[in-house]
């Protein structure tokens, strides 16, 4: 399968494009839509998400993955291979954690062009064929990479990144966090929230927070909205104070 990942939305070409090109060059191939609402122009957001979401790849997919917000700039475009998936998309720390969590791991930074290339459009242009060729065993020009030649920035980023990183339809708070343990202290914006097994657990309109179904600490509202209680965006710092670390 091709997994697309991306923030392009469902507004817009964007989204459309980049997959028509995939399937125009990848015919043979099921594309699945994983997400187009990923962190709005935030690859470090992303990068955790993504990580978080391996567990729907199986060895041979391909993951086409556009966050990019220094498109057309200095940054390079790269192909990861992953504990047998390969990932394609921009040289941005976008799978800087999919590449921290794998055993097997190899770089190589994309050559390729097309003849007519958008500066702004690289998911279209560049990505998306390369994500093709990549499905359907078709070479394009690209050399290796070592792995501390990937950007560097992301090389500094903590394993789990205690902020707010993803707000869905529902307005639960998905953090970069591992599921948490019972007895640890979870906080956002100065508000404590007890933990739960599930929405069902808790009455109607009372916060908590869970091990989500990705093994992301989450915090929600049972039929309500965890964004508008605590006032929280993507980036809210999420204070954890795991349970052998608390005072007596």
């Amino acid at each position: 399968m091709i997994f697309i990942f991306s923030d392009f939305g469902v507004n817009g070409p964007y989204s459309g494009t980049m997959r028509s090109v995939v399937m125009r060059n990848a015919p043979e191939c099921a594309v699945c839509d994983l997400m187009v609402d990923a962190p709005d122009r935030n690859p470090k957001a992303s990068s955790y998400l993504l990580a978080a979401l391996r567990r729907e790849f199986r060895r041979g997919d391909v993951v086409l993955g556009v966050v990019d917000p220094g498109v057309g700039g200095a940054r390079k475009g790269i192909v990861v291979r992953a504990d047998g998936v390969t990932y394609v998309g921009p040289d941005n720390g976008l799978f800087e954690m999919v590449i921290r969590k794998s055993d097997d791991v190899q770089l190589r930074c994309i050559d390729w062009q097309p003849e007519n290339l958008s500066a702004s459009f690289h998911g279209r242009d560049i990505f998306a064929p390369v994500a093709a060729c990549v499905a359907t065993g078709q070479e394009f020009a690209c050399h290796d990479l070592t792995l501390d030649q990937r950007y560097g920035d992301a090389m500094a980023w903590a394993d789990e990144l205690d902020e707010v990183i993803y707000i869905d339809t529902y307005g639960n708070l998905m953090t970069g966090l591992r599921a948490c343990g019972p007895d640890d202290t979870v906080a956002v914006n100065g508000q404590a929230v007890p933990m739960a097994r599930t929405f069902s657990d808790v009455p109607v309109g009372k916060p908590f927070y869970y091990g989500n179904s990705i093994g992301l600490c989450e915090i929600a509202v049972n039929c309500g909205r965890a964004d508008r209680l605590f006032d929280a965006e993507i980036g809210t710092k999420v204070c954890i104070t795991p349970a052998n670390l608390r005072n007596p």
